[in-house]
């Protein structure tokens, strides 16, 4: 017994802890794979990366030797790839390094054509692969400014100060190395995105919302995208957002979707679904009083199944606390792409004014501005599209049309959104109608698109039934200057 006892400890001493995190080697040969898939994907990847970037003295080459001829729209394959080698066949080491450097392209271009990595897993390994070199380009900033500290050449404040700017610029930095080629060099690669995204059966772009006009209005919701959705308190924008969110974990099987509540509970979000899906009201369900036996209870068990099967497994809630700053969301965002390595991903947040930073500002108003900024950030980072809800003015309670005015105390709101839109309620427009047998009231709420960077500006209609958190998307006009047409 103690001899197999013995033995059995040994093999826990010699056992390793399982590899959760992909390896360098394997990203950045997914990546390197990925670029000889498809069009989407090859110009993803050079859009984020540099040959610069990758670690590994053979993904280093490959990358080098490639970059160039793909960006600038030209085909590769392990024959043309052979010719880009500037080596010595009669140097027997060159010859050697050579032999090896082809056996490694022999593995990614079989690799891209027997096994493909999909969007989602190229998106998923990318914010590692750029997390890991920025972090190796922070470090080399610091050994560079300790080593002038050490020859004297710095003092210690000197060096202090060098390693402070050059990290805070080192994102910043990144960001602007493809402003410096010529379109020349850019367009290519652009220009094969663009070619890969045109369908005549294309209505929109975007992930699909589940509102058709809206769809149409602001194309899907678009990577890169910050829509802010304003409204007066009790107009029902959480109730919206959370049905928006259900609809496009639901209809786009390549989407995640986030949800950041700073103000509703996680059991407050989900009965807005059950009621929604169910249409059984959200006060008999929060009760605890139905029976069990009866239908009622039947509808709300096919609700949740459908949720479970549909969308549940796509879609997270993020219940935000003080800690829940907008690098906590960027975070989270990309923690729940890597687990369901979606290409798509939706991050609403509830809501602007109440988001924490880690800066204290001297007024509410510089602090949104921040915010606003920072999410905007995460949007284009992460190819995101980040919906965040938001507080209007007082001044602006109980208007029939929507404005950026009602934005004003919101600072850089009618800046940095792409999209923007207020939930107003028509007070003289409701009615009650019969819902699985029960007579249910409903109010009109117009969504006012007040700012739409690329597209048109318009009035979405909808009838919003609140004890079933329900909106019905009805009809769209247009938003004019001077109010909506009629």
């Amino acid at each position: 017994m103690t001899d197999k006892y013995d033995d059995f400890m040994k093999l826990v001493a010699q056992a390793q802890p399982p590899e959760l995190r992909p390896t360098d080697r394997i990203i950045e040969e997914t990546l390197l794979a990925g670029l000889f898939t498809t069009a989407a994907a090859q110009a993803r990847i050079l859009e984020a990366c540099r040959p610069s970037d990758f670690s590994l003295p053979h993904t280093v080459t490959f990358a080098k030797g490639v970059w160039p001829r793909l960006s600038a729209g030209q085909q590769v394959d392990r024959v043309v790839f052979g010719k880009l080698l500037n080596y010595d066949p009669d140097d027997e080491r060159e010859a050697a390094w050579a032999e090896d450097i082809l056996g490694f392209a022999d593995g990614v271009f079989s690799r891209a054509e027997a096994d493909p990595p999909d969007l989602g897993l190229i998106e998923a390994y990318l914010s590692i692969f750029t997390e890991a070199a920025r972090l190796r380009q922070a470090r080399s900033v610091i050994d560079r400014a300790q080593k002038e500290l050490e020859e004297g050449l710095l003092s210690p404040e000197g060096a202090a100060g060098r390693v402070f700017e050059a990290v805070a610029d080192l994102e910043e930095a990144r960001r602007l190395v493809g402003r410096f080629k010529s379109e020349a060099e850019d367009w290519p690669a652009y220009f094969a995105a663009l070619k890969g995204r045109q369908d005549p059966a294309n209505s929109f772009l975007g992930l699909d919302t589940g509102f058709s006009h809206l769809n149409n209005v602001i194309n899907g919701l678009e990577p890169g995208t910050l829509i802010v959705l304003g409204a007066e308190p009790s107009t029902g924008k959480t109730t919206w957002a959370k049905q928006l969110g259900d609809q496009v974990a639901e209809l786009n099987p390549e989407a995640v979707v986030l949800f950041v509540s700073l103000e509703q509970s996680r059991e407050e979000l989900r009965v807005k679904t059950l009621s929604r899906l169910a249409q059984i009201e959200n006060r008999d369900i929060l009760r605890g009083r139905l029976d069990l036996t009866a239908e009622g209870w039947a509808r709300i068990e096919a609700a949740s199944q459908k949720f479970l099967d549909a969308t549940a497994g796509r879609l997270f809630i993020l219940e935000g606390d003080r800690m829940t700053t907008p690098d906590r969301i960027r975070l989270a965002a990309t923690q729940v792409r890597r687990l369901t390595q979606c290409a798509g991903l939706l991050i609403i947040v509830d809501y602007l004014q109440i988001v924490p930073t880690e800066t204290d500002y001297r007024d509410v108003r510089s602090k949104v501005d921040a915010v606003v900024s920072d999410l905007k950030r995460v949007a284009r980072d992460l190819g995101a599209t980040v919906l965040a809800i938001a507080s209007i003015n007082r001044a602006s309670y109980g208007k029939e049309k929507g404005t950026l005015e009602a934005f004003k105390e919101s600072g850089g709101v009618e800046y940095g959104a792409d999209v923007a839109g207020l939930l107003l309620r028509d007070r003289d427009t409701s009615g009650v109608n019969p819902v699985k047998g029960v007579s249910l009231q409903w109010q009109r709420v117009n969504l006012d698109i007040v700012k739409n960077r690329n597209g048109e500006r318009a009035r979405i209609g909808f009838d919003f039934y609140p004890a079933i958190s329900c909106f019905l998307e009805k009809d769209k006009s247009s938003l004019t200057e001077e109010g909506v047409d009629g």
